[in-house]
């Protein structure tokens, strides 16, 4: 039975869609919106249902914040609110769909089943290999070759070209495909906090600090991908470090070891050789996660492959409804993409919408 997330304050209307919903899925409840992102990634679930109270300021960035934490799965948004530009900087955020309310039972539960079912049919890894380019084609090479390996792998590009997928990709492939995939942003997590979120605590380790497993102990089993690892501090870097070359570590305020049980898969946009000559990362670490590495390409060395990868976005979004026309096509082909994939795909779930039911997408309707 596949794991739902629903975020919803209402409580009544929180057991009512529970109770639905239930029948069909195991549905987790979080009752408090602003908590979405931290309930996303602890719970890795097939699909988030986020319901954002009216008003509620700053929704895209909510949206935004727990699509980046739910794993990359499907992200639908129950509002009351359905003005194009706040549909627009939904769709933008991160999610793949949004209903407004009030709606009927019914309607939801297509959705999700619409939602959850390309996920459940792809083949493990196959997000990453869309396209026919040679940049890619070797990328999925690389994958396959790596994955049954235990080695650290470092995957190196500019923000937006799949890095997380490509970790994904190795998991799914290797022996350990069930097990869990954990990943953290450490440019996102505050210097003073990077340790207790991946360590774990104990309690009485700090003011307040309850028992609470960290990152590491969560992907026991699987894979742990730390993104943009060119951003921690150097006292975090040491601590790694003796986790990589001791295979253990410890929580804050433990009295005993912990097995590091997992494949560790870093990435980064930035050069790591250079940061090391320069004294901001540490060149013993760079040494333990480099043994394996992986390049992901810019969407502009890979144009051919843009045809590919719009009509993917375009039918995974609309559930199968909607293409792209040629002229859409060659529109996106004369782009730069700066925010490569993430951007396009951005683009076209913008398009969807400013279609308005189209069956096919033109180039009226790419904006950038």
């Amino acid at each position: 039975m596949e794991t739902i997330l629903l975020v919803e304050d209402d409580p009544l209307e929180a057991r009512t869609l529970v109770s639905l919903l239930s029948l069909e899925y195991k549905v987790l409840h979080c009752p408090e919106p602003r908590r979405a992102p931290e309930a996303a990634r602890r719970s890795s679930p097939a699909a988030v249902l986020l319901s954002l109270p009216s008003p509620f300021d700053r929704g895209d960035e909510l949206v935004r914040k727990t699509a980046l934490e739910s794993g990359g799965a499907p992200l639908l948004v129950l509002a009351a609110q359905s003005d194009p530009a706040f549909v627009v900087g939904c769709m933008r955020s991160g999610a793949c769909d949004f209903l407004s309310k009030p709606f009927a039972i019914d309607e939801l539960r297509k959705i999700v089943e619409r939602a959850i079912a390309p996920s459940l049919k792809r083949r493990p890894g196959e997000e990453i290999f869309i396209g026919r380019s040679a940049a890619i084609t070797a990328v999925g090479e690389l994958i396959r070759l790596y994955a049954d390996s235990t080695y650290p792998v470092l995957i190196l590009g500019e923000s937006g070209t799949g890095k997380e997928i490509a970790a994904r990709a190795l998991r799914d492939l290797s022996a350990s495909s069930r097990g869990p995939f954990v990943a953290r942003n450490c440019a996102a997590i505050p210097e003073g906090l990077a340790e207790s979120e991946l360590f774990g605590t104990e309690k009485g380790a700090f003011t307040d600090a309850v028992a609470r497993p960290g990152a590491f102990e969560l992907a026991r089993g699987g894979l742990i991908f730390l993104d943009e690892i060119g951003e921690a501090g150097l006292p975090f870097q040491a601590k790694l470090l003796r986790v990589l070359e001791t295979g253990e570590f410890w929580r804050l305020g433990g009295k005993k070891s912990i097995a590091a049980d997992f494949r560790f898969v870093s990435a980064t946009g930035r050069d790591l050789a250079r940061a090391s000559a320069e004294g901001s990362f540490r060149s013993d670490l760079l040494y333990r996660i480099d043994t394996l590495i992986i390049e992901m390409p810019p969407l502009r060395d890979r144009r051919e492959d843009i045809a590919d990868l719009a009509a993917h976005f375009a039918l995974l979004a609309s559930r199968g409804q909607v293409g792209v026309g040629a002229e859409a096509i060659e529109k996106l082909n004369g782009f730069d993409w700066p925010g490569n994939i993430r951007q396009l795909r951005n683009i076209v779930h913008r398009a969807l919408v400013l279609a308005g039911g189209a069956e096919e997408l033109q180039a009226k309707h790419i904006v950038f």
